[in-house]
């Protein structure tokens, strides 16, 4: 009996290494390659990309300087508290020049009193953000972490998207199984025309990232990014949002004020450090989401206010 019952046993392992086996390699022949990037950027395998270390690149018409971290703009200065922003390519800086971005003027903006670094990278959801932030948090761990995540969340998923699932997989996103799923999944989002990132999905990220950086002893701080329908100039301008509960960009936004709440994290309203910096959407906005100088500057002293507000860049005491 017993050796019948290690019969079943060895045949059932072996059948479920067989299937594995076969997952692996339809996973290789039949999902595509990522296409390598010729814009600049670098391949990863879980993040779908990153940029060039120590490398200036061009993106979007301006040339861009990236630190030895990986990140936009100059190398950290040792000694000095750490501020560090997170978000996609409104963060990074498209159509504006290093010393433009919102990282390099909350610096100006914080009279050197922090080393701010930018943390932007284009086309990040808030899953990718979090992880590069855990990877350089050896290198660089952040005083206080700046959360712009959100228009790449809410975004509808698209065929280069395909790193959404891999960026949940960790060294499976590497395998031909990883891969497969990650296909997988975002042929589904794609035929539901989901966003990237489920609300839920969002809402969890956002609560996760935070407690990493309170975890790690530093303070976060949320900062609901801007777009062209929070200006009074915008046809859109105080109009409903079109579609279901929990699929529109106000329900995005609720999200992370909601946690902002929850957890008592500083939290600034984009649109309005813009308007109270006197901007319209035509000078704040080149175009529906991303930020001009101007607008960057603005975000920049609304950033300032709250962490210094706050008591952020206090002593280490003063840490939320």
């Amino acid at each position: 009996m017993e050796r019948k019952t290690r019969l079943r046993i060895a045949l059932s392992l072996g059948s479920l290494a067989l299937t594995f086996a076969a997952l692996e390699i339809t996973g290789r022949v039949v999902v595509p390659a990522p296409v390598e990037r010729k814009d600049g950027f670098r391949n990863d395998d879980q993040l779908g990309w990153i940029l060039p270390k120590g490398e200036q690149m061009v993106w979007r018409g301006k040339r861009a300087q990236v630190n030895s971290l990986g990140f936009r703009g100059s190398e950290p200065v040792p000694g000095k508290p750490s501020v560090v922003i997170v978000g996609d390519s409104s963060v990074f800086g498209d159509g504006v020049d290093d010393h433009q971005t919102m990282s390099a003027q909350l610096a100006r903006a914080l009279d050197g009193r922090a080393d701010v670094q930018n943390a932007g990278v284009p086309g990040y959801t808030c899953w990718q953000s979090r992880i590069w932030v855990d990877r350089v948090r050896p290198q660089l761990s952040p005083d206080v972490l700046v959360v712009y995540n959100q228009h790449s969340d809410y975004r509808r998923a698209s065929s280069h998207d395909r790193v959404i699932a891999a960026t949940q997989l960790g060294w499976l996103a590497n395998t031909g199984i990883g891969g497969l799923i990650s296909y997988l999944s975002l042929r589904q989002r794609m035929s539901a025309n989901a966003s990237n990132l489920s609300m839920d999905e969002y809402g969890t990220c956002l609560r996760d990232i935070a407690q990493d950086q309170r975890s790690a002893g530093g303070s976060v701080v949320f900062v609901q990014p801007i777009s062209e329908v929070d200006f009074p100039n915008s046809p859109l301008f105080g109009q409903p949002e079109p579609g279901e509960p929990g699929t529109r960009l106000v329900d995005y936004q609720d999200t992370m004020r909601s946690v902002a709440t929850a957890i008592d994290a500083p939290f600034v309203v984009g649109s309005a450090a813009v308007q109270a910096a006197g901007l319209s959407g035509d000078a704040a906005l080149i175009d529906t989401v991303h930020p001009t100088a101007e607008g960057h500057a603005a975000l920049a002293q609304g950033i300032a206010s709250a962490i210094v507000g706050s008591g952020l860049l206090g002593t280490s005491s003063s840490k939320r």
